[in-house]
């Protein structure tokens, strides 16, 4: 074999080697593709993971230089097209994936966008936790308009009616407005130690991830929420989504990412082969 071609041969191998057997630094916000796959958001790469049969792949690597794209890549969603959206708090910047480049949808406007959700009619939402206030880019393009002030906003989901809930570090922790945002507390008061995110099932169930108290909470309804998984394996849970019929939880401490039943019963989704 000439030298040359075994040398790069070599060095392709060993870097898809890396690939598989690096774990993730931060993996802080997780969806998934239709076909089942995962894309991972790892703040401390920085950049983006793909996942596959649990096997773990880098698909988007950003710069480490600050102020630069998706250098703190903070949350992911699909838009109303299946294109990756990713927010990120570097740049204070909503960017959607065309062909793996990162396109910016806002210029300006935002401060810290903490998660993006969308509507079934196109509309992005963008909690920002420095504004106070939800951001709206109706039918998916910008600039960015003002939807809801709350304190502190992180999480978001939306349901089957299009509300938004959000959850929020004021006087109450979990809101929902309606699509022409009118907002009431989903739950009154602080029940929670510090929720991060918020995902919304078919039946209109919610379920919040708790990073402080390791746990995910269900709330149904005016009841009062009821814990859904505490402990181990779970960490400190960030994100939370719905899908497929399960939660898929991001946990930066336990540097994986799992799926949860509504049972409560936990499944780690990445392999890391050494």
């Amino acid at each position: 074999m000439n030298r040359a071609i075994l040398l790069a041969w070599l060095a392709f191998g060993w870097g898809s080697m890396a690939a598989f057997c690096q774990e993730m630094k931060y993996p802080i916000s997780a969806v998934m593709a239709p076909d089942g796959s995962l894309f991972v958001a790892d703040l401390h790469l920085p950049g983006i993971w793909l996942v596959k049969e649990g096997r773990a792949t880098l698909w988007f690597e950003a710069s480490k230089k600050y102020r630069t794209p998706l250098n703190a890549v903070r949350c992911l969603a699909w838009d109303h097209g299946g294109k990756l959206l990713a927010g990120d708090t570097a740049t204070s910047t909503v960017y959607r994936f065309e062909d793996r480049e990162p396109k910016p949808l806002t210029d300006g406007g935002l401060w810290t966008p903490m998660d993006v959700a969308v509507d079934s009619r196109g509309n992005i939402f963008v909690s920002d936790l420095a504004t106070h206030r939800i951001w709206q880019l109706p039918q998916g393009v910008g600039p960015p308009k003002s939807f809801v002030q709350l304190r502190a906003p992180r999480g978001l989901a939306v349901d089957r009616q299009d509300n938004l809930w959000i959850i929020a570090h004021g006087e109450n922790q979990i809101w929902r407005a309606s699509p022409n945002g009118e907002v009431v507390p989903v739950v009154s008061g602080r029940p929670f130690q510090f929720p991060n995110d918020v995902a919304v099932d078919e039946k209109g169930v919610a379920y919040v991830s708790d990073t402080y108290a390791s746990a995910i909470w269900k709330v149904s309804g005016s009841e009062k929420p009821t814990a859904l998984l505490a402990g181990a394996p779970l960490s400190r849970p960030v994100s939370i989504v719905w899908a497929g019929g399960k939660l898929i939880v991001s946990d930066p401490w336990a540097k994986n990412v799992f799926e949860v039943t509504v049972a409560g019963v936990a499944k780690v989704l990445i392999k890391f082969e050494n």
